[in-house]
């Protein structure tokens, strides 16, 4: 009877059915009958003399598409390699303007007092130790300057630092005995800012430069430093917005450094875990191995990898 309970279905769900109307019928498909007696339905696609099924008008359209997507996507891929300024347009911090932005914000507020300090721009959030009115990544500057680089760098040098930014690192090397180093940035208030506050008459040796590294690569002449130390900087932004680029970086870390009289050294400090940075190297198809890894930091978000080239 309509609006009767069927057996199975959950109790309280009903069927109901047309009431005082007829069920149209359920049309069947055509059948044309082969030679043989055989039914065929005429709504498959048609065979061969061999018996083979032949592919519908359907089945070459979805081959089509298929093809035509993975081709345009290799298109894709490749002109991402060749083309930096493609793979940069997703990448905020590829873009110069982005840190301009960044560093007018924290040189500002870091000229405040610690209680006035405003919080970070949207997209702006990040790990630094607010003790002081420099930015040091993760907080962790000494401790690598005592742990890894001490260790794996000799005091003659030179030194070349990535994306130094204010960070309280060029002192500290300084002070360690390390007495040749650049520090290089993309920011040219940032570079005004430690050329400042680092006179070259009383930290001779001492040097800021503005330079783009994965644009125009070290400070000429190549293969001539002892290590590059990337903190919190290329490397772990690259990783996160735009991997792609970097075996580019790989490459700009490889020309810096020497082969002789010893092999320099890549030194990045990363949130990357070993586990993660094997695969992003396996990824990358890099030419460096990891000689030597440190946790760093009280809350230890922060590693500190030695890379050494092939």
């Amino acid at each position: 009877a309509a609006g009767s309970p069927l057996i199975g279905l959950p109790q309280g769900l009903r069927v109901r059915k047309n009431q005082g109307k007829e069920e149209a019928p359920t049309p069947t498909p055509h059948l044309a009958v082969a030679p043989d007696g055989r039914d065929t339905d005429s709504s498959t696609a048609s065979t061969n003399r061999w018996g083979l099924r032949l592919p519908s008008g359907r089945d070459l359209f979805v081959l089509a598409f298929f093809v035509i997507g993975s081709l345009l996507m290799l298109a894709l891929q490749r002109a991402t390699r060749s083309s930096p300024a493609l793979a940069d347009v997703a990448c905020r911090q590829c873009n110069p303007t982005w840190w301009d932005d960044f560093w007018a914000w924290r040189l500002e507020d870091a000229s405040k007092e610690h209680h006035a300090q405003a919080p970070a721009p949207d997209g702006m959030e990040w790990e630094w130790d607010t003790t002081a009115n420099r930015t040091d990544w993760f907080g962790v500057s000494g401790e690598l300057v005592d742990k890894v680089i001490k260790a794996h760098v000799e005091l003659e040098g030179p030194i070349l630092h990535v994306g130094c930014g204010d960070s309280p690192l060029p002192e500290l090397l300084y002070k360690a005995g390390y007495h040749d180093s650049d520090h290089l940035d993309i920011v040219p208030q940032v570079v005004e800012k430690m050329v400042e506050r680092y006179d070259p008459g009383e930290w001779p040796g001492l040097r800021f430069q503005k330079r783009d590294f994965l644009g125009e690569g070290p400070p000429p002449p190549e293969h001539r430093y002892a290590a590059v130390i990337d903190k919190a900087g290329l490397w772990d932004w690259l990783q996160d917005e735009a991997p792609q680029r970097l075996p580019h970086l790989l490459a700009k870390a490889s020309a810096a450094l020497r082969s002789e009289p010893t092999r320099g050294v890549y030194i990045i400090v990363t949130k990357q875990t070993p586990i993660q940075l094997s695969e992003t190297l396996a990824v990358t198809r890099s030419n460096f191995l990891v000689e030597a890894s440190q946790r760093l930091g009280a809350k230890g978000i922060a590693w500190a990898y030695v890379l050494e080239p092939l």
